[in-house]
C-alpha cells in the first residue's frame, strides 16, 4: 500500500512539473503536423508574402463569408496551467497578395483551444475590425488561456467578411505554460442521454479527485462561465460523483454545459466545456400535421426544421430555395423545399418529428416529390418510406417504394402511404432515398400526416388528351369503388369552382371526356369520390391540359403580317411572347419582350414561355419540309442559358409557363438557338413526321432565360413554313431562249412540300437514258420554281427528250414527265487557213463544217472600213474554199467566217480574223526602215532586205539635213549602213529604195531623226569632309590661267560658270594642270584628270592628262599636249575636263568612290592662230574628166568631202582616204566637190565620164 501511494505521489509530482513549451515557424516544408479543413491552408515561401525573410508562412484563402480552420497537433505537456501563446499574422487581398485588407473586409479570426481535434472549441481571443492591424507585413499578437485537463489542441478559425476575398497568414507560433493549478479540472464531459426537458451527463475525475465534488453550469447562450460567475438553481447543479442530471430544460433548445472541480471553498478548478446538445421535441399530437419548409430562414446541407433529422448516406439532404431549372426541380410551394442530389449511392434518410399515434387507427402519410423530368438525365433515384419509434433506420418498417431508378417525374407527384400502428406510442416517418450518378436533384415538399379518410380521393389523375372542344382525364381504379361515383370540377384558373360541373360519373369509371370546352384554352381539372351522401373525398390534385387549337392543315405558313394564330403560354413570367412590329423579316414577327412588345428586350429574371401551333398531319406522312427565320442574342455557347428551343410534341402535352420542356414520349427537340444578331434561316427538308401521321402535332417555340445576365435583344421568329412532300408529276417547260448547241434550261413548279427531283434525257431514237450512271438529282429550292440547266454536254443539232420525276424521302419516286426539244447547230466559228498567197490573190479555206448551218465570208485590208462580202456569195457546204482576187502587193488583209443555224435569222459570232500579207514585189519601198544606233555624229540604218523576183541586193540610200534641197545619195550593197559625219543636235531625213534589175524602185516615205548631244557619266564621292580638292589651276599655253579654290563637296559642276572656263589651242604643247589636295593626317590620295578632246561623251584612256598617287603629296600636276584634231568649240559646244581625287586610290572614270571629290570644267578649244598654208588654188583634183578614181592633192589625212550634182543634190560625202575618192558609181554628168580640211576649204568642178 505504501508502495502504491508512493507511486501515485511520484506520478502526480511528474504531472505538476510537466508544462507546455512549443514553437513552430514552418521553416520545414509541409504543414508540420497541423491540419486544415478542405485543403484551405498551405505553406507559402513567396518572398514578399512570408513573415520575415526566410522559411515559410501558412496562408489560406477565404471569401464571401466562408469559414476555415487551421488546427495544431496535440501540444504535449499540458498541466492545466495558464498558457501564453504568441503568433504573427496578417491579412491581404486575394487579387493582390501584397495589398493589405481593410478592416471592413476582414471578417473575424478566432484563436481557440480544445482537448480534442474535433472540438468543442473555446475561443480565447478574437481579431475583428476593431483591433485588426491593417498592413502587408506581419503583426504579433499574444493570447493567454487556461486549458482543461487532457490533450491540448489550438486552432485559428477564420470567417471572412461577406464582401471580402482575402489571404489569411499565420506564422511563428510560440506556447509556454505556467505552473499547474492546485485544483485540477475534470475531463471528457459526455452527454449520456436527453429528453425534451432533461439531460444526463458524465465526466472523468482528475488524477486527484476534488474533496468537495463538482459544479455543473449550463446555459443557452454559449457564453463560458468564469471563476466569478454566480451559480443558482436555474443555471447549475452540484454533484459528489462523476454524473449529474439537469432538469427543467426547454424542448427543442440547444444547451451548453461546463463542469469544474471543488477542492475547497476557496480552491476551484477551471471550467471544462462539453459539446452542446439539443433537447428533444415534444411529440406532435394534433393532426392533421403539415410541413412545407417555407418558414425556414437558414438553408443548406444538413439543415432541416426543428425536430426533423437527416441522416447522411453518401450525401446529405439539403434545404434549398433554388428555383426550377434544367438541373433542379425547384419547390412545389414556394420558396423552400428539401432535395437530395445525384451520386447518393448510400441511402440518406429525412426523418419527420415524432407523432403520438394510437393503436388500431389508420394514418395517411403523404408528400410530393419531383426529379425534374422524365428523360434519362433525370432518372436514377430509388426511394421508399420508413416508420420507426425513433429517428433511426435500425428496426424501421418499410412502408413501400415511391420511386425506382427507371422512373422520373414531369411535375411534383404526391405519394401517399397508410400505416396502422399496433401499439400506441411515438412514431417517426422517413423518406429514404439513394441515387446513381445520372440524375441531378430530387426535391420533396408539402408533407402531411392525418387520420386516413374513409373516402379516398382518386389517385393518379392525369390529363390524357384534348381536342378543340374536349379534354379526357383518367385516374387509377381504387381498391373500393365509391358507391355514388365521381364528381369533376374544372376551371381556367388554379382555383377549383365551388360546385362540380360534371356529376354522376359512375364509380366503375377510370376516365371521362369533358365536352363543351373552348379551343386553345388551358383548363384545370379536379376529381372527387362520392362514397355516400355524407362521406366524400378530398379533391384530387389538379391536372391541366390545354384544349387544342383548330388544327392548321398543310401546308402551314405564318409570317405574322396578317395576324397570329399561335397560342401564347406566358403565364406570369417576366418575359413574354408578343406579336409586334419592333422587328421582323420583314414587317412584323413574334418576339420576346418584357414591356408588352414595346421593345425586343428581356430582363434577367428567370423565365420560360411557349408559343405553339397545332397542325393536322395527314395519314401516311413521312417526311416534311420545315423552316423559320430567327434572330436573337441571349447567353451561352456550348451550354446555353438564354435561348430559343423548338419542339414537336403531341397535342396532349401542354407546356407550362415557367417549366422547361424535357425529353419524353413523342417529344422531339429541333435544337437550341441564340447568339445571332441578324436574321438567320433554319431549314430542314427531311423532317421526319412519321410518328405524328394521322394526328395533331403541336409545334412549340420555347424561350428560356436564367437570372444571370445575357446580351440583348432576345429572340424573334418569323416566316414559319411546314410542308409535306408530293410526288405528283411536274409540268416541265423547256425554255426556248435557253436552247443552245449543247445546253438547254428546263423549269417546273417546285413542290411546296419540298420534293427533290430526278432528271433523265436521251437523243430521240436512242434506247439508253442518260446519264448512264442514273438520273440526275436536283434538290428542292425554297422558291416556287425549280430549274436545271444541262452543263454543255448535249450534241449540236440533235433532237432530245427529257423527263423529270418528283422524289420524296429519297426513295419514293413519282411518274416521269416527257418533253422534246432540238439543239441548235454548233455556233463555234470554223478554223481559217489562207494558202496560195500571191501579190494579188489568196485562197481561203474554213473547217470544220457544222451540221444544220449556212456560212458567210467577209474580208478587208487591215485598218480599213468596211468589210467586203464574198462575191457573188459565200460557197455553202460541202464547199469550204473561196479565192480572194484583186489584192494589192505587200498589203495585210484579214478574213472572217461565221455560220447561221438552219431556221434561225440570227447569225452566230464571226471567227477570229485570219491575217495574211500579199507577196512583196520589187517596186514596193523596202519596209522596216529604222535606226538601230544613234550618236551625236553617226547613225546606223537598217531596212528589210528584198529577195523576191528581180532582186539585185542593191539599194539606194539618200539623206539630208531637213531644209536642205539636195540629197546625199549612197549606193549600198547590203540592207544596213552607218551614216557618219553628222552634226550634233541636227534633224535629218532619209529614204531608201530597191534597185530592181538596174531600175530603182519606189522610195520609202521620209524617215526623220535628230542626232543627240553629248552626255557624260555620273561620278561622285560619298564623304568629302576630310579629303577633297581644295584648288584646281589650269595653265594653257598661249591662253589665260584659270584658278578655282573650293571647300569640298561630293561633286561640283563648273561647266556653266563662265569664270571657270578654260581656253586652249589645237596642237598646243606645254599646257599644265595642278591639283591641290586636302587630306587627313597620314592619309593618301590619288588624282586623275581627263579632257574629252574629241567631244565623244566619254573620257577615253588616251584622254587622261594626269594620274597621280595615291600618296601624301599636297599637290598633283602634269603637262600635256592638246591634240591637233581636238574638237574646236563653237557656241555652247565645248569639251569637258573632269578632275577627281580619291582617298587611297587613283580614281577610275565613271566609278564613284567613298572619300574624295569630283569636279567638272568647260574647255574651249580654238584653232591654231597660224597662217593657212593652203588655199583653193593649192588643192588639186585629177584626172578631170574622171571614170572611177579622183585624186586629191595637198590635203590632210582627215579632210572631208561632199559631191553635189548639177541640180545641187548631195550625192556623196565622206573622208578623203589616201588622197583618193571612188566616183565609179556616179552617173555621167557634171559635179561639184566641196573639200573641208583643217587648214581651210576648197570647191572644184569635175566631169564624170
Amino acid at each position: 500500500m505504501k508502495k502504491l501511494l508512493l507511486m501515485c505521489q511520484l506520478l502526480f509530482g511528474a504531472f505538476l512539473m510537466a508544462q507546455v513549451n512549443y514553437t513552430q515557424d514552418w521553416t520545414a516544408t509541409g504543414l508540420n503536423n497541423w491540419t486544415t479543413t478542405d485543403f484551405i491552408f498551405s505553406r507559402t515561401t513567396t518572398a514578399n508574402q512570408i513573415c520575415g525573410t526566410t522559411g515559410g508562412t501558412i496562408r489560406g484563402n477565404r471569401y464571401s463569408g466562408n469559414e476555415g480552420g487551421f488546427i495544431s497537433p496535440n501540444i504535449p505537456g499540458n498541466n492545466q496551467g495558464v498558457v501564453t501563446m504568441s503568433f504573427d499574422y496578417k491579412v491581404t487581398d486575394w487579387s493582390a497578395g501584397t495589398v493589405a485588407t481593410t478592416a471592413a473586409n476582414l471578417g473575424t479570426i478566432a484563436v481557440q483551444y480544445s482537448s480534442s481535434a474535433g472540438g468543442p472549441w473555446t475561443t480565447a481571443y478574437t481579431i475583428n475590425s476593431t483591433n485588426h492591424v491593417v498592413a502587408n507585413t506581419c503583426a504579433t499578437r499574444t493570447v493567454t488561456f487556461s486549458p482543461s485537463a487532457g490533450n491540448l489542441f489550438v486552432r485559428f478559425y477564420v470567417i471572412s467578411a461577406t464582401s471580402g476575398d482575402n489571404y489569411y497568414y499565420f506564422d511563428n507560433v510560440t506556447m509556454t505554460q505556467g505552473a499547474a493549478p492546485s485544483c485540477l479540472a475534470p475531463s471528457a464531459i459526455t452527454l449520456v442521454n436527453t429528453t425534451a426537458t432533461n439531460a444526463n451527463i458524465s465526466w472523468t475525475a482528475p488524477a486527484t479527485p476534488p474533496a468537495n465534488g463538482y459544479d455543473v453550469y449550463y446555459n443557452t447562450t454559449g457564453v463560458a462561465p468564469t471563476g466569478t460567475t454566480p451559480l443558482n438553481a436555474t443555471n447549475s447543479v452540484q454533484s459528489a460523483t462523476t454524473t449529474a442530471t439537469i432538469s427543467g430544460l426547454t424542448p427543442i433548445t440547444t444547451y451548453y454545459v461546463w463542469v469544474r472541480s471543488i477542492c475547497s471553498a476557496t480552491d476551484k478548478s477551471t471550467w471544462t466545456p462539453m459539446q452542446s446538445f439539443m433537447t428533444l421535441c415534444v411529440p406532435v399530437a394534433s393532426l392533421p400535421w403539415t410541413e412545407n419548409f417555407d418558414a425556414m430562414t437558414t438553408l443548406g446541407a444538413d439543415i432541416v426544421p426543428s425536430c426533423w433529422k437527416q441522416v447522411t448516406g453518401s450525401n446529405a439532404w439539403t434545404s434549398s430555395n433554388a428555383t426550377a431549372t434544367s438541373t433542379s426541380p425547384g419547390p412545389r410551394s414556394t420558396p423552400n423545399y428539401v432535395r437530395i442530389q445525384w451520386g447518393n449511392t448510400n441511402a440518406s434518410q429525412l426523418w419527420t418529428p415524432g407523432f403520438t399515434l394510437t393503436a388500431g387507427i389508420t394514418y395517411e402519410f403523404s408528400f410530393y416529390y419531383h426529379t425534374g423530368g422524365t428523360d434519362s438525365g433525370n432518372t436514377g433515384f430509388s426511394g421508399n418510406v420508413l416508420v420507426n419509434t425513433s429517428q433511426s433506420s435500425t428496426g424501421a418498417t418499410n412502408l413501400g417504394a415511391f420511386i425506382s431508378a427507371t422512373q422520373g417525374t414531369a411535375n411534383y407527384t404526391q405519394y401517399k402511404v397508410y400505416y396502422t400502428p399496433t401499439a400506441t406510442g411515438i412514431y417517426n416517418f422517413a423518406v429514404n432515398a439513394s441515387a446513381n450518378s445520372t440524375p441531378w436533384y430530387m426535391g420533396v415538399d408539402d408533407f402531411r400526416l392525418r387520420v386516413a379518410p374513409t373516402c379516398i380521393e382518386p389517385l393518379g389523375v392525369v390529363a390524357v388528351s384534348s381536342t378543340g372542344n374536349t379534354a379526357t382525364i383518367s385516374w387509377n381504379a381504387p381498391t373500393t369503388q365509391p358507391a355514388n361515383g365521381y364528381q369533376i370540377y374544372y376551371s381556367t384558373t388554379t382555383t377549383p369552382p365551388g360546385t362540380p360541373q360534371v356529376t354522376g360519373v359512375p364509380g366503375t369509371a377510370v376516365n371521362y371526356t369533358i365536352p363543351g370546352l373552348t379551343p386553345s384554352t388551358t383548363y384545370y381539372f379536379w376529381v372527387r369520390a362520392i362514397c355516400s351522401s355524407t362521406d366524400q373525398s378530398d379533391l384530387s390534385d389538379p391536372v391541366s391540359i390545354m384544349t387544342t387549337q383548330i388544327p392548321a392543315t398543310l401546308p402551314y405558313t405564318q409570317n405574322f403580317t396578317g395576324g397570329n394564330d399561335l397560342g401564347l403560354l406566358n403565364g406570369t413570367q417576366a418575359n413574354k411572347w408578343v406579336r409586334g412590329n419592333v422587328t421582323g423579316n420583314p414587317a412584323q414577327s413574334l418576339y420576346i419582350s418584357n414591356d408588352n412588345g414595346v421593345t425586343n428586350g428581356y430582363v434577367h429574371t428567370t423565365s420560360t414561355v411557349h408559343a405553339f401551333r397545332d397542325i393536322q398531319i395527314p395519314a401516311s406522312t413521312t417526311l416534311a419540309s420545315f423552316s423559320f427565320d430567327w434572330k436573337g442574342q441571349g447567353e451561352g455557347t456550348n451550354f446555353k442559358y438564354d435561348y430559343l428551343e423548338v419542339w414537336l410534341v403531341p397535342s396532349s402535352y401542354l407546356p407550362v409557363p415557367g417549366t422547361l420542356i424535357t425529353a419524353g414520349a413523342g417529344r422531339v427537340s429541333l435544337g437550341q438557338y441564340n447568339l445571332q444578331g441578324t436574321w438567320q434561316s433554319y431549314s430542314n427538308t427531311n423532317l421526319n413526321l412519321t410518328n405524328f401521321a394521322n394526328s395533331v402535332m403541336r409545334l412549340v417555340f420555347q424561350w428560356r432565360n436564367d437570372s444571370g445576365g445575357g446580351t440583348q435583344p432576345s429572340i424573334a421568329i418569323d416566316n414559319i413554313v411546314l410542308r409535306v412532300c408530293s410526288t405528283d408529276t411536274p409540268a416541265v417547260t423547256v425554255t426556248p431562249a435557253s436552247i443552245t448547241h449543247n445546253s438547254a434550261t428546263i423549269t417546273w413548279p417546285q413542290d411546296i412540300g419540298g420534293a427533290s427531283y430526278q432528271i433523265r434525257y436521251r437523243p430521240v431514237g436512242s434506247t439508253t437514258w442518260l446519264p448512264t450512271a442514273g438520273p440526275i438529282t436536283v434538290a428542292a429550292v425554297p422558291g416556287t420554281t425549280n430549274t436545271y440547266t444541262f452543263p454543255q454536254n448535249l450534241l449540236p443539232y440533235t433532237q432530245y427528250e427529257v423527263e423529270v420525276a418528283a422524289v420524296c424521302n429519297t426513295t419514293n419516286v413519282g411518274v416521269f414527265s416527257n418533253n422534246k426539244f432540238m439543239t441548235r447547230c454548233d455556233p463555234t466559228p470554223p478554223n481559217i487557213t489562207v494558202t496560195n498567197i500571191t501579190s494579188t490573190s489568196a485562197l481561203v479555206t474554213w473547217s470544220p463544217l457544222a451540221a444544220g448551218a449556212t456560212y458567210e465570208l467577209q474580208w478587208r485590208e487591215v485598218g480599213t472600213i468596211p468589210w467586203i462580202p464574198a462575191a457573188p456569195s459565200t460557197p455553202q457546204p460541202p464547199a469550204n474554199t473561196y479565192l480572194l482576187t484583186g489584192l494589192s502587193s505587200y498589203k495585210t488583209y484579214e478574213v472572217q467566217v461565221r455560220n447561221t443555224c438552219t431556221g434561225s435569222t440570227t447569225p452566230n459570232p464571226w471567227s477570229t480574223s485570219q491575217v495574211f500579207t500579199t507577196v512583196r514585189v520589187c517596186e514596193i519601198p523596202p519596209p522596216g526602215l529604222t535606226i538601230t544606233q544613234l550618236t551625236p555624229t553617226s547613225a546606223e540604218v537598217v531596212w528589210d532586205a528584198y529577195t523576191g523576183t528581180g532582186a539585185t541586193n542593191t539599194y539606194i540610200l539618200r539623206y539630208r539635213k531637213v531644209g536642205i534641197p539636195s540629197w546625199t545619195t549612197l549606193n549600198v550593197n547590203n540592207n544596213t549602213y552607218t551614216l557618219t559625219g553628222l552634226l550634233e543636235l541636227t534633224k535629218y531625213e532619209m529614204q531608201v529604195a530597191n534597185v530592181c534589175t538596174g531600175t530603182p524602185g519606189n522610195y520609202t516615205p521620209q524617215y526623220y531623226f535628230t542626232t543627240p548631244t553629248v552626255v557624260y557619266c555620273q561620278m561622285q564621292s560619298t564623304n568629302f569632309g576630310s579629303e577633297f580638292i581644295s584648288k584646281v589651276t589650269a595653265k594653257p599655253t598661249g591662253k589665260p590661267e584659270m584658278i578655282n579654290i573650293t571647300t569640298g563637296s561630293a561633286y561640283s559642276d563648273y561647266t556653266t560658270v563662265p569664270l571657270k572656263f578654260i581656253d586652249m589651242v589645237q596642237g598646243s604643247v606645254g599646257n599644265q594642270i595642278i591639283v591641290d589636295k586636302t587630306i587627313s593626317s597620314g592619309a593618301k590620295a590619288g588624282v586623275a584628270v581627263w579632257i574629252d578632246f574629241d567631244r565623244s561623251g566619254t573620257f577615253d584612256l588616251n584622254e587622261r592628262i594626269l594620274a597621280d598617287g595615291p600618296n601624301t603629296n599636297p599637290t598633283a600636276s602634269a603637262t600635256f599636249i592638246v591634240p591637233a584634231d581636238a574638237f574646236v568649240g563653237s557656241t555652247e559646244k565645248y569639251v569637258v575636263m573632269r578632275v577627281a581625287m580619291s582617298k587611297d586610290a587613283i580614281p577610275v572614270n565613271c566609278i564613284s568612290f567613298t572619300d574624295g571629290e569630283v569636279e567638272d570644267y568647260t574647255v574651249r578649244i580654238s584653232k591654231l592662230p597660224a597662217t593657212n598654208t593652203l588655199n583653193q588654188t593649192d588643192i588639186l583634183i585629177y584626172p578631170n574628166p574622171v571614170k572611177s578614181i579622183l585624186n586629191v592633192k595637198n590635203v590632210s589625212k582627215k579632210a572631208n568631202y561632199k559631191i553635189y550634182s548639177a541640180a545641187g543634190q548631195l550625192v556623196s560625202s565622206g573622208i578623203i582616204l589616201n588622197n583618193k575618192i571612188d566616183v565609179s558609181r556616179l552617173i555621167n554628168g557634171v559635179y561639184v566637190i566641196d573639200i573641208d580640211d583643217v587648214q581651210g576649204t576648197a570647191q572644184r568642178k569635175f566631169i564624170k565620164e
